[in-house]
């Protein structure tokens, strides 16, 4: 005996009814967001009700590694359609992924599109490939509406972000080769709360300076430290209202300069190679002296390692962390951590918890 599930079902077969259709549009372009943009742009073809849909999306995913597109000017010519196409309204976000090599007038042209449309996210990712020789537009670098960023493979020239309303700032496998010293860069973003790092070089840089009084989260890996003359790296930050602090590389870097009043997690991962165990050896201990305030910290085995290579300097070095609630050590399979190296970590704080953990 059929019950009234299976009577719906079978009427809305018999009716033929198309309930995705009689969907709102916010709903729908939700869910076209959610597909590669191409995918967006076929539903075109299912009815008079879906031809011009995908015109008013506000969330633009551009994905040239789609095994669609042949070659880079099949691509090129698909989102020139899409940007001449689509209705003339604001952008929520744009997302421009692509593994072929970067050419300028594509950049160019979304960029612009972005900044005449009020764009608040955007996302530019050609993976490890380098944008050489490129500009950023002065209206981009001072673009009013821009709330997040996400650039990969840039390399500047000059460095001048002064997004006044940008919330989260994240770079990848970007470089910076001004012929002076970077100050500050990021200064001019009043209003970041978050900042990534990851394998970006500052080849011209003395000292790198990371200055935010509204920053909350800052992630620092695979960082280019040295700069064109070879000089050891030195990085100051000030942020006073920072709670988040995570660190990994395999450079010795200076962090002498270190104000952060209110962090409260910091997770460190410093692995060196032998000859270098003594310059990174004092390089941690200037940084745990400004990670003093952190109540949670996490520690790579390696970090240990350094630590403990130096038994006779590291007893005389007076415990930094204060407010220490929690310690985790990862992987679990090395060796315990030393005594010596213990007292240091929790001398100011001998009842914080230990925990050892699988991955870090």
């Amino acid at each position: 005996m059929e019950n009234e599930e299976d009577k719906a079902r079978s009427s809305c077969r018999s009716e033929n009814i198309d309930r995705l259709s009689d969907l709102p549009d916010s709903i729908i372009h939700k869910i076209l967001s959610l597909v590669d943009l191409r995918c967006a742009v076929q539903t075109s073809v299912l009815s008079k009700r879906w031809r011009f849909l995908w015109t008013s999306l506000t969330d633009l995913n551009f994905n040239g590694t789609c095994m669609d597109f042949t070659n880079f000017l099949t691509f090129n010519r698909f989102v020139s359609r899409v940007l001449s196409t689509r209705e003339d309204s604001n952008v929520y976000k744009i997302q421009l992924y692509s593994t072929w090599s970067p050419h300028h007038s594509l950049l160019d042209m979304v960029i612009k599109y972005a900044v005449s449309h009020h764009i608040q996210n955007m996302v530019i990712n050609y993976g490890h490939s380098t944008i050489r020789s490129f500009s950023l537009p002065p209206a981009f670098l001072t673009c009013q509406s821009l709330k997040t960023l996400q650039l990969s493979g840039f390399n500047f020239k000059a460095l001048g972000f002064a997004l006044p309303n940008l919330i989260s700032l994240s770079l990848s496998h970007c470089s910076f080769t001004n012929s002076s010293d970077f100050d500050d860069p990021f200064a001019s973003c009043l209003k970041l709360k978050n900042l990534s790092l990851r394998s970006c070089s500052f080849l011209s840089s003395k000292v790198l300076k990371i200055s935010g009084l509204q920053l909350l989260n800052l992630e620092i890996v695979g960082l280019g430290y040295m700069n064109l003359a070879g000089l050891l790296y030195r990085i100051d930050i000030f942020a006073p209202k920072l709670i988040s602090f995570v660190y990994k590389l395999s450079h010795i870097v200076d962090f002498s300069g270190l104000h952060l009043p209110s962090l409260n997690f910091a997770r460190v991962h410093v692995c060196t190679k032998q000859d270098k165990k003594k310059e990174a050896y004092l390089g941690l201990i200037n940084m745990f002296k400004g990670l003093g305030n952190a109540q949670s910290v996490m520690l790579h085995s390696q970090t240990i390692e350094v630590l403990g290579s130096f038994p006779g300097l590291l007893e005389q070095e007076p415990s930094p962390l204060k407010r220490l609630k929690s310690l985790q050590v990862a992987p679990n399979n090395k060796p315990l951590v030393p005594p010596h190296v213990m007292t240091y970590l929790l001398g100011g704080t001998p009842h914080a918890e230990t925990i050892h953990e699988d991955y870090l």
